[in-house]
């Protein structure tokens, strides 16, 4: 049984992911035309960081977190939707360089500006003493994060060792 503490701290860890979702979306349909989900939003956002030069799809997975398959079909899904082009790398002709098109910018840069919009709106609600409490509490709930992620990921590489005891050797 949770105490009373951990019982807020849960139920606003829960509504605030939710509700961050549910705007998300909402500026997404706001914004006439746009038919990407959330996880194609962050792909594009991810390949909107390197601006001209793009970014191959290797590099696109590993910044995801997610798998080179994974990623190949979501950008043939954007690609086909008219948010990105695909374009064989001079310098390996089997790596794909991928780059935003005037739609993919013009939906990231709604995204970007959503985040901003939601950081100044909420950094006005707070006093100085109030943000620097808030920064230090979001830190360390990121670090949690991080940190269970990472012996989350331990736990699944012991687990694959130790069901593949060959793979180990090699």
């Amino acid at each position: 049984m949770m105490d009373e503490f951990s019982q807020e701290l849960n139920q606003l860890l829960v509504c605030t992911y939710r509700d961050i979702g549910k705007l998300e979306e909402g500026m997404l349909h706001s914004v006439s035309g746009m038919d990407v989900s959330i996880s194609e939003l962050h792909l594009l956002e991810a390949v909107g960081e390197n601006r001209d030069r793009g970014m191959l799809v290797c590099e696109l997975a590993q910044r995801m977190e997610l798998t080179p398959p994974t990623v190949t079909v979501a950008i043939n899904k954007l690609a086909l939707k008219g948010y990105v082009t695909k374009t064989r790398s001079t310098l390996d002709k089997r790596s794909v360089i991928v780059n935003l098109t005037r739609m993919g910018k013009k939906v990231n840069a709604a995204h970007r500006y959503f985040h901003e919009q939601m950081v100044r709106n909420i950094e006005k609600l707070l006093s100085p003493a109030e943000r620097e409490g808030m920064l230090r509490g979001m830190q360390q709930l990121n670090l949690f994060f991080q940190n269970a992620l990472a012996e989350l990921a331990q736990k699944d590489d012991a687990e694959r060792a130790q069901s593949n005891p060959e793979a180990e050797r090699m």
